[in-house]
């Protein structure tokens, strides 16, 4: 019997495939398409994050297939999705700016601004935005001013910012995307310099016309795999084209020793390796930043932690529980060390 739900962080056969024909060109988008097809319906794959992209390609390469036909205003819709999400997120900066809180855009709202051909062909579900950890509670305060709701368990004190690196805080209205606020990039880096190093290098965005920052691309690329190779409820596929947009985007400017840098800071070098071996086995980014990234020695229990971070809740073993429990501590007592 299939499974429906994802057991790995790792996409299906099937939602490989699905990625082939969003991200590769040509004969070989098309003879993934063709295969998908034969293998089940498109609806029924889990690939609803990359419908965006899969659409925009098969209507350049097979605008007469069935499945594009049968859409016509699929990717106009994905367009007006798009223009309100920036609205949106415009909204939310323009508060934190007049609250004189500096911002950084993150996750799909800045990949879809700064990475992909327009922010309609990058789904986002929420909005991600970082503001520094001094800043967080006068954000908080202009948020709730606002009209936003902040979630149950908020922090309340500079002690709590260490036990946590983000909060969700509803919409106005119920239709509204909801807005995670960070004062952490990384869930295992909560110290209170820990994201310096991604302030100073991060680059200016437009949100519309917000302004606000982004991570540089090579930070942006190890957020993508160290935040996307884990496993969710949710299929996962996002990541993968997240990488590959941005592998694509720099293949001149890619600056590999900060990444490696980055990847040996966090101690995130298995989720790099791991991530950045997929993308290139599935469509032929990245190999000589995956060369340089295999130069480096992940330590046995973050491989160990790591397999368990990829694996589903209901196939972890008692050992993968055990190598969470021990690897949430270790990030506490980071946190604590560096405060």
């Amino acid at each position: 019997m299939t499974r429906s739900r994802p057991v790995t962080a790792f996409p299906t056969g099937a939602q490989s495939l699905a990625l082939q024909a969003s991200l590769l060109d040509g004969d070989l988008a098309l003879r993934a398409w063709r295969e998908l097809k034969v293998r089940v319906k498109p609806d029924e794959v889990g690939i609803g994050w990359i419908t965006p992209l899969l659409m925009a390609n098969l209507k350049q390469l097979a605008p007469n297939d069935p499945w594009v036909l049968e859409n016509p205003h699929f990717l106009t819709l994905c367009e007006l999705k798009g223009r309100s999400i920036t609205a949106a997120a415009q909204t939310t900066l323009s508060v934190l700016r007049e609250a004189e809180v500096e911002t950084l855009a993150l996750k799909g709202l800045a990949l879809g601004a700064a990475v992909y051909a327009s922010p309609g062909l990058r789904t986002i579900s929420d909005l991600d935005i970082l503001v520094r950890g001094k800043d967080l509670f006068r954000a908080m305060d202009a948020l709730v001013a606002s009209g936003l709701r902040a979630a149950l368990k908020a922090p309340r004190q500079p002690a709590d910012l260490r036990r946590n690196h983000a909060h969700v805080f509803g919409g106005a209205r119920r239709h509204e995307l909801s807005l995670d606020l960070h004062w952490h990039v990384l869930a295992s880096a909560r110290g209170d310099d820990d994201d310096e190093t991604f302030w100073k290098e991060s680059r200016p965005l437009l949100i519309g016309t917000a302004q606000t920052r982004a991570l540089c691309l090579e930070d942006q690329l190890f957020h993508v795999l160290v935040h996307g190779v884990r496993w969710t409820r949710m299929a996962h596929v996002r990541w993968v084209a997240d990488a590959t947009m941005i592998l694509r985007r720099t293949r001149r400017t890619f600056r590999v020793e900060r990444f490696l840098e980055v990847a040996r800071r966090f101690d995130a070098v298995t989720p790099v390796q791991e991530g950045l071996a997929f993308v290139f086995d599935l469509v032929g980014e990245g190999q000589e930043l995956l060369e340089a990234a295999r130069t480096l020695k992940p330590s046995g229990f973050s491989r160990r932690a790591f397999k368990a971070r990829a694996t589903s809740y209901e196939d972890r073993s008692v050992a993968d529980r055990i190598a969470l429990r021990m690897e949430t501590a270790l990030w506490a007592r980071r946190a604590a060390k560096r405060s």
